[in-house]
C-alpha cells in the first residue's frame, strides 16, 4: 500500500489533468466558432459580389441589347402616334364639298383636339401646331409631317432666369374653356381642356409679365416698364430694346405693361396736395365713379397694357397738306389706329370715333380686346410712374419738365407742325422734315405752339410711354356730370401752359366735339 502522501500527489496530479484535458475542449470549441463565423462572414461577402456582378450582367445586357431603350422609344413612339392621330381625324375633317381644305373648318377642328398647347389663332400654311408635345406642320394641301422630339418643356422663373426667357405661367394664369369631342357612338361630348390666352416671359429678377398669343417681348423691367409689339421682328433676342434709342427700330404696335393691384388700380381728385376744383387742374365735373371693366384681368395677371404712344393716322389716311382748322372733317373718320414712333398723331377726331377705333384695333383678335383708355387707368398708369420713376407729385400738377407745351422748350427727333389760333379758331401747319436734333419754340402765354409726331421727344418718355404730358389731349371713356353727351380728356396738349392742363388735369368737352389739339390712346385687354 502507497503512502498517504503518495496518494495525495496522485489525485493532485489527476486534477489538473481533467482540468487541462476541460480548457483544451473549451479552447478547440472556441477555435471552432471563430472558425464558423469567419467562413459565414466570407461566404456572405461573396454572395453580395456575386449578386452585384449578376446585378451588373443583367444591366449590361438590358443596355447592350437595347431592351430599355427600345421600351422607351416604344412608349414615345405610341404618344407620338396618339397625338399625329388626332391631328391627322382634325385635318381629315376640315375638307368641303368641293374636296378643298376649308380653313374655318381646320381652326376649329385642331382648336377641339384634347392636348394642343395653343388655340390656333389664325390658319396660315404651313401651319404648325403642338399636340401633346409633338409638333406637327400642315400644308394647305392637308399634308401632315411631325417631329418625334418632343418639344422642351418651359422652365419655372426664377431670380437667374434671363430676360426674355419664355418660362411656365403662373396657376393662376391658366384657363380653363370648354371644347367638344366626338364619342364612339357619334355624340358629342364636353371636355373641360387647360390653355390660355397669354404665355409668360421672364423680365428679370424672378419676375414675369403675361404677353398675349400673336404679342412678343421687346425688352424692360418692371422698374423701367416692359415694352411689347405686336410683330414678330421686334421679338426681345439678348438686347433689350425697349429704350428710346431704339424706339424708330420697331415694327409693331406697341404697350406697355402697367402693373398695380386691386387696390391700387383708382381714380384720384388730388395730387400734390392740390384738390381737383374748376379752378385748379381742369374740371372738376367729372364721374368719380371707378370702372370697374378692369378689375377682372388686374386680379387674375396683376396689371394692364397701355399704348406707348398717342395714336397716330392709319395707314390708310393721306397726310394733310397746307394749313387746315377745326372744321377738317377727313381725320374725324373710321379707321385702325397705331401706337409707333414718328407717326402724325390722330388729331381732330371725336370721342365717338376715338372710342370705336380703339375698338377696331384688334376686333378680330381671338387673345386681346382694345379699347378706349378710361379714366381709371389714367390715373393708376400716373400714380405707377410716379412710384417707378424720377417724377414727383408735383410733376403731375406742373408738367413743365418732361412734357411738350407752348410755354416751354424741349429737343426732339421727329417732325413739327405749328399750331395756332387765329380769328377764334385753332389752325395747324403740315408738318415739316424729319429733323435729328430739333428744338421746339418757347412762345410763352401766346396762343401758339409745335404738335410733334408720335414719341419726338426723349423728354416725354416716362416709364417708356411717351406724351402724357402736353403734345395732344387724349379723350377716355370718363364721364361728364354735364352729361352722357360730355366726355373728359386727360393731360394737356402743345397749345396750353403746363400749369394750366398738366398730365393729371381733366376737361370736359361734348363728345362730337372735335380739335387740332384733342386725340386719343389705345388701351389692350387680355381676353
Amino acid at each position: 500500500m502507497k503512502p498517504r502522501k503518495y496518494v495525495a500527489v496522485e489525485r493532485e496530479r489527476e486534477r489538473e489533468r481533467e482540468s487541462y484535458s476541460l480548457e483544451n475542449e473549451e479552447r478547440n470549441l472556441c477555435k471552432k466558432k471563430q472558425k464558423n463565423k469567419g467562413i459565414t462572414l466570407v461566404a456572405l461577402v461573396i454572395t453580395i459580389i456575386i449578386l452585384l456582378i449578376l446585378a451588373g450582367v443583367t444591366i449590361v445586357q438590358l443596355t447592350s441589347s437595347g431592351l430599355l431603350t427600345k421600351a422607351q422609344q416604344a412608349a414615345k413612339e405610341s404618344k407620338y402616334a396618339n397625338a399625329a392621330e388626332k391631328v391627322a381625324l382634325a385635318v381629315n375633317a376640315s375638307y368641303d364639298t368641293t374636296g378643298s381644305l376649308n380653313d374655318d373648318y381646320l381652326k376649329d377642328n385642331l382648336n377641339r383636339i384634347d392636348g394642343i398647347n395653343e388655340p390656333v389663332d389664325k390658319v396660315e400654311y404651313d401651319l404648325k401646331v403642338v399636340v401633346d408635345g409633338f409638333e406637327f406642320t400642315i400644308s394647305k394641301y392637308g399634308k401632315i409631317t411631325g417631329e418625334k422630339t418632343e418639344v422642351a418643356t418651359l422652365p419655372e422663373n426664377t431670380k437667374d432666369t434671363e430676360a426674355g426667357t419664355k418660362v411656365k405661367l403662373k396657376e393662376e394664369w391658366g384657363d380653363r374653356i370648354v371644347k367638344y369631342i366626338k364619342t364612339e357612338d357619334g355624340k358629342e361630348a364636353q371636355v373641360l381642356n387647360e390653355v390660355s390666352t397669354i404665355y409668360a416671359v421672364s423680365v428679370g429678377g424672378g419676375e414675369s409679365v403675361p404677353v398675349p398669343n400673336g404679342f412678343v417681348y421687346v425688352g424692360g423691367n418692371l422698374d423701367t416698364g416692359v415694352v411689347i409689339s405686336d410683330k414678330d421682328e421686334d421679338e426681345y433676342k439678348g438686347v433689350d430694346r425697349s429704350s428710346y434709342e431704339y424706339r424708330n427700330q420697331l415694327q409693331g404696335n406697341q404697350f406697355v405693361w402697367i402693373p398695380c393691384t386691386k387696390e391700387e388700380y383708382k381714380k384720384y381728385d388730388e395730387w400734390n396736395g392740390i384738390k381737383q376744383t374748376n379752378t385748379q387742374l381742369g374740371d372738376s365735373w367729372w364721374e368719380t365713379t371707378e370702372e370697374d371693366a378692369e378689375l377682372t384681368q388686374i386680379e387674375k395677371y396683376g396689371g394692364f397694357y397701355v399704348g406707348r404712344y398717342e395714336a397716330g393716322l392709319p395707314d390708310t389716311m393721306e397726310e394733310f397738306t397746307g394749313v387746315i382748322t377745326n372744321s377738317y372733317q377727313k381725320y374725324n373718320q373710321d379707321g385702325i389706329p397705331q401706337s409707333k414712333a414718328d407717326l402724325l398723331p390722330w388729331n381732330l377726331i371725336d370721342w365717338n370715333h376715338a372710342k370705336k377705333n380703339s375698338r377696331k384695333m384688334y376686333s378680330d383678335n381671338n387673345y386681346v380686346n382694345s379699347g378706349l383708355m378710361t379714366g381709371t387707368q389714367w390715373d393708376t398708369m400716373l400714380n405707377t410712374i410716379v412710384n417707378k420713376t424720377d417724377l414727383e407729385q408735383s410733376d403731375l400738377t406742373n408738367s413743365s419738365e418732361w412734357g411738350n407745351y407752348k410755354n416751354n422748350s424741349i429737343s426732339y427727333k421727329g417732325r413739327k407742325a405749328y399750331i395756332y389760333e387765329s380769328g377764334g379758331s385753332w389752325h395747324l401747319q403740315q408738318f415739316g422734315e424729319y429733323e435729328e436734333n430739333g428744338t421746339t419754340t418757347d412762345y410763352g402765354n401766346t396762343n401758339q405752339g409745335n404738335l410733334l409726331t408720335t414719341g419726338a421727344s426723349k423728354t416725354t418718355e416716362k416709364y417708356h410711354i411717351c406724351d402724357l404730358a402736353g403734345n395732344l389731349h387724349e379723350w377716355t371713356e370718363e364721364t361728364s356730370f354735364s352729361g352722357l353727351q360730355y366726355r373728359i380728356f386727360r393731360g394737356g396738349s402743345s397749345e396750353d401752359s403746363y400749369t394750366t392742363y398738366p398730365a393729371c388735369g381733366r376737361i370736359s368737352q361734348p363728345a362730337t366735339n372735335f380739335n387740332v389739339y384733342l386725340g386719343f390712346r389705345v388701351v389692350l385687354y387680355i381676353k
